[in-house]
Parts: C-alpha cells; sequence; structure tokens
C-alpha cells in the first residue's frame, strides 16, 4: 500500500483501503469475465448465397470512445485518410472559419491554424500519440489562442475521433 500511502496520504487510511479494495474488485471480476464461457447467441440469419461471402455485422456502440467502434462516424470507419476525414469536418461545420494546413520542421504532425476576420483564432494539431512534442500547445496558449490536439493512432486504446466528439471540442474551444 506504499504508494496509495503516498498518493492519498499517512492520515488518509479509510481512503487508501476504499480504494485498494475498488481496484481488486475490477480485478476480479476482469479476471472472471476472461474466464467465464460467454453465453451461446442464436445464430443469426445467413444471406442466401450469391457467390461472396458476406462480411459480419460489427458490433457498435453509443459512446463516443471505448472499446467498441462507436455508431458516429470516426476517423477509423471512414473511408479516406485521417486528413480528408478532419478537414471534411472543418469544411462542413465550420465552413465560416478558414483554415490553413502547416507541419512543423522538427516532428511529423498536421496543425491546423484557423482564423476569423484576419485573427487566430484556433489551432488544431493532429499527431502520433508517440509524440512528446509541447512547444507549439504552449506557446499558442501563452498568446490566448484555443489550442486542441487529435492523436491519429489510437483506435487501438478506443479514441475513435468520432465526428460529435471533434464538432463539441472545437465549439468549446472556439466559443471559450
Amino acid at each position: 500500500m506504499g504508494l496509495l500511502s503516498k498518493l492519498l496520504g499517512e492520515a488518509n487510511k479509510k481512503a487508501e483501503k476504499s480504494a485498494l479494495d475498488f481496484l481488486k474488485n475490477v480485478a476480479k471480476k476482469i479476471e472472471s469475465s476472461e474466464t467465464s464461457p460467454k453465453p451461446q447467441q442464436a445464430a443469426a440469419p445467413q444471406p442466401a448465397a450469391s457467390g461472396a461471402a458476406a462480411e459480419p455485422e460489427q458490433e457498435r456502440s453509443d459512446a463516443l470512445w471505448g472499446e467498441i467502434m462507436p455508431k458516429d462516424e470516426n476517423q477509423f470507419s471512414f473511408k479516406g485518410s485521417y486528413r480528408e476525414y478532419f478537414e471534411g469536418i472543418f469544411r462542413s461545420e465550420f465552413a465560416d472559419l478558414p483554415f490553413e494546413l502547416s507541419h512543423p520542421q522538427y516532428y511529423e504532425s498536421d496543425i491546423y491554424t484557423f482564423t476569423q476576420a484576419g485573427a487566430k483564432v484556433l489551432v488544431i494539431e493532429l499527431m502520433k500519440k508517440s509524440c512528446a512534442a509541447n512547444k507549439l500547445r504552449r506557446d499558442t496558449l501563452r498568446s490566448g489562442v484555443p489550442y486542441l490536439r487529435f492523436y491519429t493512432n489510437c483506435s487501438d486504446i478506443g479514441w475513435w475521433n468520432a465526428r460529435t466528439y471533434v464538432i463539441n471540442r472545437m465549439k468549446e474551444a472556439l466559443h471559450r
């Protein structure tokens, strides 16, 4: 319990024990769900043979992030590149804001700078999760311009960049 003691403080033993119990319960649930047999589902009706095998319907979630791909259009269900996906959102949902695409000199990312009446109003950076660059973020925020970052390679951890999620984050940043 040493790490929890450091995080919660020596005086808060009750909170420490509660957190530890919670983590143990979560671990047990994960372990039991991995070892318990999955319930049998009725077989889905098969389409008539047409010469080509039908692709199975993929389960989709109402959530905008998480283990299961959302029903909402997202970067990974979009038929095109991640740039085409994001630029499509920018053009359709924020048509009144012109943007310019640029690339930093020392690392790989896409930087979209949005303007209104000649003034910078939003900077969006698309990059890989492994990139640790933060200078653009710091400089932009210091100048008072909202900054957003979207990682383009995180479907494995449930960061889908769902259309609604991207639009809502942009609207929120623009109305700060």
